[in-house]
């Protein structure tokens, strides 16, 4: 008994140790494991550029911790790395092989970084991975990575990134993949017919990408998708596949912009889950097959910027779902059914530029749920709704050129959710809906070219607006202007002219701090200019012509530091024109005919530039071209006595001074005759530079330098008028200040007689003012190849780009950071774009210019 007992202790105390022994070496183990894979993540790290700081905590010496690191998630026994998920942590640099080397990784999410160059091409040797989300990243070059070996991949997201090549065919050998995303890429090429094989995907998307060729009918056979996007910046051959109908599980189809023709298959009516259809901005054609009107699920159908025809079918009387309908920029016609105000969930309404007809469905608006309504540039006529409010949503209400007649419905006075409207180019009639101005959240109000009379409204509210552009012109509005028109603080446009307003402008208009244009022309104002107008900085365009204001200009008016047009004709102005208005280096155009100015034109700064047709209608003004002031400085009562003198002159000595004038008169013929032809004797001494074929020549130029054909004067030169032998009539421009021994004459075909002019046209000549100042070259002649100008020679040498600003840059200007003149480089190349609506506005340049010291900013 006694050895029995002592040989138990023995045999636990061996079994304790024994357990003890392997305990220790299986913890050893572990902590072996979670540390070599902290080395690989913390080797993952350095290869980053920069990172956030909560990625710190990924630290060698806290490798015991591991599976708390920021990102990183371990399975149930806290042993292996199963995920790493750092989205979103500002990284950029580029992704370590080492990766590849974390084998029991299932999730890797790295989106929303900027991972640049490619992927690592052993990728295919996490067999385990079932997300591999690399969206919203830099990442580049082809995927050609051994697909196979992935056999457990389910999302593979590459969603804008720079990955370009073909698409890879190697993920159709993904059998458990359900979500592929190759969009916003740089993929080119065809989309392969293989890709219908994957059956078992329920999201694709391959938009944004440079693919051509048609679009496989075998993506059809994708019954399980739920989502397909193929459109934006693709351009596909051909149309829409009819194979399209059998995608019976389809929610959203995506196929906008991406250049496809023909007709909308009626095969998508079969489609009853989809609540999405985008085919907007293709080149379809036809009618709108009525078989859509079987899409009971739809919410958004937008089948806009195409050519279709026909009417709206009324088979979409059963879209009951339906929240958002565009079919602008069409060529539908015929009228807006009336079942269209019956849809219970409509939203937004847009079928602008259509030939539509009729009456706007009156019952619009009562579903209560309207929010944007675009019916403009149709041909509808009757009375504009009374609900279209009634839910107090509406934010945008446009019917602008239409043949819409009768009152504005006085509802639209408390829309109070209204911020834009544009009404113009109607016939409509009655007053302006109280409180319709001076709505909260307005930002546009269009109501020119219509009927409107009575006054303009007083504000009866006291809530600040945000109107910007107010456009009331050519109505029937008359009364005086209300004083609360200097509560528009934000306003940038205010155009009032062609109406039959009366009494003073209010002086409260000089409250309009941020105005760019104010036009009060074509009125029945009377009164003095209120000096208050010269309280509005911004002002650059102030038109008060053809009223009965009188008074002097007042000279505050001066202190509007940007103002380039200047227009006060045809009124009852009085008193000498201001000497200040010289001072004003903005002012380009300015017109003051047609006045009571009395004394003389002052010859100095602008009043130079100024047209001589600006100064006509002024009886008592002299200075201009029209009128020399030869006796104005002499006063009455000595122009009697020098009268009575010259009285006094004996006939003979009268005969003598008409001699002499006439023998005078001759010398000046004879001396112009030869002037002019040794001027055509030595044409080698004027330059003709064309910039596009001419049927003339100098001579036919040098005709046109008359004193009488002037029509204008500037900064740089004098303007002619000139009419060649081919009928084309030109503007010929003098340019001054040309080197000594020659004169430079530009042809402008001060473009003018064409009407081409616009307000880019100088924002184009300020472009090529900015690309000499950056070369230090002259516009024309020094680049070695006849015809090439600075813009052309620009364009060729840095292919457009700013980067390549060092190959033309003036060798004065290295000291400037080479950042700076990239930026103002591409403002350059942004001024000298070739067609007008492409280029900034000027105030938008000057914008630029003053942020390009901060070039994230520009």
């Amino acid at each position: 008994m006694a050895a029995s007992s002592n040989v138990k202790p023995a045999f636990f105390s061996s079994l304790l140790l024994l357990f003890l022994i392997n305990s220790g070496q299986s913890l050893s183990s572990h902590n072996l494991y979670l540390k070599r894979q902290a080395s690989i993540l913390v080797s993952i790290r350095q290869s980053f550029e920069s990172y956030d700081p909560s990625l710190d905590t990924w630290n060698l010496s806290n490798y015991l911790f591991l599976c708390s690191w920021t990102g990183i998630q371990c399975d149930y026994m806290n042993r292996s790395v199963v995920a790493v998920d750092i989205s979103n942590s500002n990284i950029s640099g580029t992704l370590s092989p080492a990766i590849t080397d974390l084998r029991s990784l299932v999730n890797l999410s790295l989106q929303g970084n900027s991972f640049s160059d490619g992927l690592p091409r052993e990728i295919h040797r996490l067999t385990r991975l079932q997300l591999l989300n690399i969206s919203n990243n830099l990442f580049s070059g082809q995927l050609d990575w051994e697909f196979s070996q992935l056999k457990e991949l389910q999302v593979l997201d590459g969603y804008n990134n720079n990955l370009n090549g073909t698409l890879p065919l190697g993920v159709t050998q993904l059998a458990k993949l359900k979500y592929l995303d190759f969009g916003g890429n740089y993929f080119q090429g065809t989309i392969p017919p293989s890709y219908g094989s994957m059956q078992q995907l329920n999201y694709l998307s391959l938009k944004g990408n440079d693919l051509r060729g048609s679009i496989p009918g075998e993506l059809g056979n994708l019954t399980n998708l739920k989502q397909l996007y193929l459109g934006y910046y693709n351009e596909f051959d051909g149309g829409i596949p009819p194979e399209f109908g059998k995608l019976i599980n389809l929610v959203h189809l995506d196929l906008a912009n991406c250049s496809l023709s023909g007709p909308v298959p009626p095969e998508l009516g079969n489609l009853d889950k989809l609540d999405t259809l985008f085919l907007q901005t293709n080149e379809l054609t036809g009618p709108i097959p009525p078989e859509l009107g079987n899409l009971s699920s739809i919410k958004s159908l937008d089948l806009s910027n195409n050519a279709l025809t026909g009417d709206i079918p009324k088979e979409f009387s059963g879209l009951r779902r339906l929240t958002l309908l565009n079919l602008f920029l069409n060529r539908l016609q015929g009228q807006i059914p009336h079942f269209i105000a019956e849809l219970p969930e409509l939203e937004v309404l847009k079928l602008w530029h259509n030939n539509f007809t009729g009456v706007i469905p009156a019952k619009l608006g009562e579903n209560g749920r309207l929010t944007e309504l675009d019916l403009s540039s149709n041909k509808l006529t009757g009375l504009v709704p009374k609900s279209l409010c009634l839910g107090k949503k509406l934010q945008i209400l446009i019917l602008r050129i239409n043949f819409l007649f009768g009152p504005l419905p006085d509802d639209l006075g408390h829309c109070d959710t209204l911020w834009r409207v544009r009404l113009g180019q109607n016939y409509l009639t009655g007053s302006i809906p109280s409180g319709f101005l001076y709505l909260p959240k307005l930002s546009l109000m269009e109501l020119q070219n219509n009927y409107l009379s009575e006054q303009v409204p007083q504000q009866t509210s006291k809530i600040q607006s945000k109107l910007e552009q107010m456009n009331l012109a050519d109505n029937r509005l008359s009364g005086p202007l209300p004083a609360s028109i200097g509560n528009f603080s934000n306003l940038q446009m205010l155009l009032l002219g062609g109406n039959q307003f009366t009494g003073k402008i209010p002086s409260q208009i000089g409250q309009l701090k941020n105005v760019l244009t104010l036009d009060i022309s074509r009125n029945n104002l009377s009164g003095n200019i209120p000096s208050e107008i010269g309280d509005c900085p911004t002002l650059t365009y102030l038109d008060l012509s053809q009223n009965q204001l009188s008074g002097p200009i007042p000279v505050h008016i001066t202190q509007i530091h940007i103002l380039n047009y200047l227009n006060i004709s045809w009124n009852h102005l009085n008193q000498s024109l201001p000497k200040e208005i010289g001072s004003m280096k903005s002012l380009t155009s300015a017109d003051f005919s047609h006045n009571n100015f009395s004394g003389s034109i002052p010859e100095f700064g602008q009043y130079s530039f100024f047209n001589s047709t600006s100064f006509i209608g002024n009886p008592q003004l002299c200075g201009s071209y029209l009128n020399p002031c030869n006796d104005s400085s002499i006063s009455p009562l000595q122009l009697h006595d020098q009268n009575s003198s010259r009285s006094q002159v004996h006939g003979k000595f009268k005969l003598l001074f008409a001699l002499g004038l006439l023998v005078c008169s001759l010398a000046f013929a004879a001396l112009a005759i030869i002037k002019a032809r040794n001027i055509r004797r030595n044409s080698n001494s004027w330059k003709l530079t064309a910039f596009q074929k001419l049927g003339f020549g100098y001579e036919d130029i040098l005709d046109c330098i008359k004193e009488n054909n002037i029509i204008g004067r500037g900064g740089a030169g004098t303007v002619y008028r000139g009419l060649m032998p081919t009928g084309e009539p030109v503007a010929v421009k003098k340019l001054l200040g040309i080197s000594k021994g020659s004169t430079s004459l530009t042809i402008l075909i001060e473009y003018a007689y064409t009407l081409k002019v616009d307000e880019k046209s100088d924002v184009y000549s300020f472009g090529v003012v900015l690309l000499e100042l950056i070369t230090g070259r002259r516009p024309v002649g020094d680049f070695g190849e006849e015809g090439l100008d600075i813009v052309q020679w620009t364009k060729t040498q840095t292919d457009s780009s700013k980067e390549g600003v060092v190959k033309i840059l003036d060798q004065k200007l290295t000291d400037i950071p080479l950042i700076e003149a990239m930026q103002v480089f591409f403002v350059a190349m942004l001024c000298v774009q070739e067609h007008s609506v492409e280029r900034p506005t000027m105030r938008e340049v000057v914008q630029m210019l003053s942020q390009a010291k901060q070039p994230s900013t520009l």
